[in-house]
């Protein structure tokens, strides 16, 4: 380096270092005519940017007057590149404590006293402190700049640096506040760094001193422009992490309040059927008995008389099977006998009901059913079962199917199956019949699992599993 002496290192110690590396220096290595290496670098035009740290040991250990901004350089370079690969993978819910460390880091590297990060937050676009350090310990206390240091904003939003190497002297006439800030803090020197997305002011780094005037060179203006970028950067996708957390919370919730409301509807249509199978079974059975009786009384008195006869057996044939069908409806529409009984008589019930009906043998096999099975549970089995038979004489075409009730462990299992038509599993899932849907909803609503399985030609196999904690065999 054409220093005002002429800076030579021994040859060989410089050759020992650099010999088997390869290094791009700024102009070639030059020897002395006594066999030294004469310091190829002009102390007034020196490029740090081209030196690595190997070379700045060399010329350090070769009194190089350069060495120790060279050193200082390559020491700041290395913090910038650590900073940069401790945010690459740093998780949204440590990136502020990350910011923090990271202004002490340079803050404390710099010795100056203060650094901070400020962003354009809220729908009034208002310019944040949202991140500081003090090495005076003093807790970060966010605040508006908009309204605190007017002149500085002003300034940042017009992308224009903000640097005072003595303050308050140096300040314009109109940054009245920002000189009564000074003055009162006792800030000696500071910097405020625009940072911008698309030529747009998202944020802004400052850094300040408490102890002397100090100068902001325009090379430390831009690295610390690109540390104020890397902190810009992780709160941004802090930032988007948080967005897309809130809204998978509120599609959470939107789908907890569907689940919530289908509860609830399903529950009422229950109350109601309950209440209709009741006055059903109350009223209209009672009453179609009473006028089977007087109609058998009516055919006693009515003698010989053929006709009359023949018409009255048949008015009564007619109200014992009217008869039947309410008690089978209001069955369908609320099964009492679930509450009387359990879930394992009543699928019985259901069972030999349906054969009866549809004239299809169901082969019904229960194995260890619990007695004390919760209401929830026994009712939403026993719609499946009984909506899956519905569809069996619908759509199977056989005549005849088997249910399969059985606990096992933690869980109840229900299982039925017919060989019969069967169905086409991609139209059903791109368009399912209200039956099907209705099934898997009470499943999930009690927080079991729903399955089905068809191929044309091959049968329809619907499988349930319900969890039992704490239910008794």
């Amino acid at each position: 380096m054409n220093a005002p002496t002429s800076a030579r290192y021994p040859r060989d110690d410089f050759l020992r270092g650099h010999e088997s590396k390869q290094h791009h220096y700024p102009d070639p290595v030059q020897l002395a005519p006594d066999g030294g290496v004469q310091c190829p670098l002009s102390a007034g035009s020196v490029n740090l940017d081209l030196l690595t740290t190997s070379m700045g040991h060399v010329l350090a250990d070769a009194g190089c007057p350069l060495a120790p901004a060279i050193q200082e350089r390559l020491r700041f370079e290395t913090l910038i590149t650590e900073l940069s690969a401790k945010f690459v993978n740093v998780s949204a819910s440590q990136v502020d404590s990350q910011i923090e460390s990271g202004l002490q880091r340079i803050v404390e590297f710099l010795r100056i006293d203060q650094g901070g990060l400020a962003e354009v937050l809220g729908d009034q676009k208002q310019l944040v402190n949202t991140h500081s350090y003090h090495t005076t310990g003093a807790p970060h206390v966010r605040f508006v700049l908009d309204e605190a240091l007017p002149w500085y904003t002003k300034t940042v939003y017009r992308g224009e640096i903000v640097r005072f190497r003595a303050l308050p002297d140096d300040l314009p006439p109109d940054a009245v506040q920002e000189r009564e800030q000074c003055i009162r803090a006792g800030l000696k020197a500071q910097v405020m760094i625009p940072l911008k997305v698309m030529d747009a002011v998202v944020g802004a780094i400052a850094f300040g001193s408490f102890r002397g005037h100090r100068d902001w060179p325009d090379d430390l203006i831009e690295r610390l422009r690109l540390v104020g970028e890397i902190f810009s950067s992780a709160l941004a996708r802090k930032r988007a992490d948080e967005a897309l957390r809130d809204r998978e919370h509120s599609l959470q919730d939107a789908r907890e309040g569907l689940r919530s409301l289908a509860a609830k509807l399903l529950h009422a249509q229950e109350e109601e059927r309950r209440r209709v199978a009741r006055e059903m079974h109350d009223d209209w059975a009672q009453r179609l008995a009473l006028l089977n009786i007087d109609i058998a009384k009516l055919e006693k008195h009515l003698g010989t008389q053929e006709a009359a006869l023949l018409l009255l057996r048949a008015m009564r044939e007619q109200m014992v099977s009217l008869s039947e069908d309410v008690h089978a409806l209001s069955r369908q529409l609320h099964p009492s006998i679930l509450d009387d009984l359990g879930l394992v008589e009543a699928l019985r019930s259901e069972c030999a009901s349906f054969s009866r009906r549809e004239e299809i043998a169901v082969d019904y096999r229960p194995e260890k059913v619990p007695a004390d099975l919760p209401m929830d549970i026994a009712l939403c089995v026993y719609r499946v079962a009984q909506e899956a038979l519905r569809n069996v004489a619908k759509h199977a075409g056989v005549n005849e199917a088997a249910v399969t009730l059985v606990a096992a462990g933690s869980e109840l299992l229900l299982h039925i199956q017919d060989k019969g038509a069967g169905f086409d599993m991609e139209s059903a899932r791109s368009q399912p019949g209200l039956g099907l849907s209705s099934m898997a909803e009470r499943v999930r609503l009690i927080e079991g699992k729903f399955s089905i399985t068809s191929a044309p030609a091959r049968g329809t196999t619907i499988e349930v599993s319900v969890p039992l904690a704490g239910s008794d065999p």
